[in-house]
């Protein structure tokens, strides 16, 4: 671990979270990686195993991923989490909550009930066998919301997470960058926890540090940072020698 992303978690107080995921461009055009069912890579395993640690007893059940300025890779780490997830045998529920470019629901071609009309009607949506486990995702509509905010801060958004968080192992929710609007914000207030996704080399230091204090006023719980698209410095040929393989 580089000593930038060391000063980092002393100034958190989040241990940073190791993992060689690669983020695709967030253009709803570029389809998203996907595993395959029972597929769990190392990196997501070890993810849930520090979750757990976090929890320290705690439930945390419901969980918000999101970038500080974008560009990161979140969405595909929180896609690739939750296929790892229903992969070992959990019963999750995939949240597209990104009401302004909807990169996840256009990345893999959700189709089904949108996040307004699932809300709205109070509806929880048909899961798939995944693996070992069920996945289930609920897409972000196709056109923009009108009023992001009210939406994210309505008695109806939730009562339905608290109603899925009862009903599903984990729920996650894809939320726009945390310093560019709101939606994060408020979605963090009703969950669990945030998971905060950096870009290894190329998201300023500062950027995180505004990310997890704008979190805490709010009262969000910050429950880890994962690092991603970290590079290996060892060339491949020689990582045997390391036992790297």
């Amino acid at each position: 671990m580089s000593a930038y992303f060391e000063s980092l978690n002393r100034r958190l107080r989040v241990e940073p979270i190791r993992a060689d995921f690669v983020p695709r461009a967030s253009a709803p055009v570029v389809r998203l990686h996907r595993l395959t069912p029972g597929e769990v890579p190392r990196g997501h395993a070890a993810l849930a195993e520090r979750l757990l640690v976090r929890a320290n007893g705690t439930s945390l059940r419901t969980l918000v991923f999101a970038g500080c300025d974008g560009g990161e890779g979140s969405t595909s780490v929180v896609l690739e989490f939750a296929e790892s997830l229903a992969g070992s045998g959990m019963d999750v529920l995939l949240v597209d909550a990104d009401l302004r470019t909807s990169g996840l629901s256009s990345g893999i071609a959700v189709d089904g009930a949108d996040l307004i009309e699932v809300v709205g009607n109070r509806q929880t949506p048909q899961a798939t066998q995944w693996g070992r486990g069920k996945l289930s995702i609920v897409p972000s509509p196709k056109a923009s919301h009108p009023d992001k905010d009210r939406f994210f801060r309505s008695d109806e958004f939730a009562a339905w997470i608290d109603t899925e968080r009862n009903r599903h192992d984990y729920v996650l929710l894809d939320a726009p960058p945390l310093l560019h609007f709101a939606d994060a914000n408020l979605m963090a207030r009703l969950c669990d926890g945030v998971v905060v996704v950096v870009r290894a080399e190329t998201t300023p230091r500062e950027a995180l540090l505004r990310a997890s204090d704008q979190l805490t006023r709010g009262g969000a719980n910050v429950v880890g940072v994962v690092v991603n698209r970290i590079r290996n410095p060892i060339p491949m040929f020689l990582r045997r020698y390391v036992g790297m393989e």
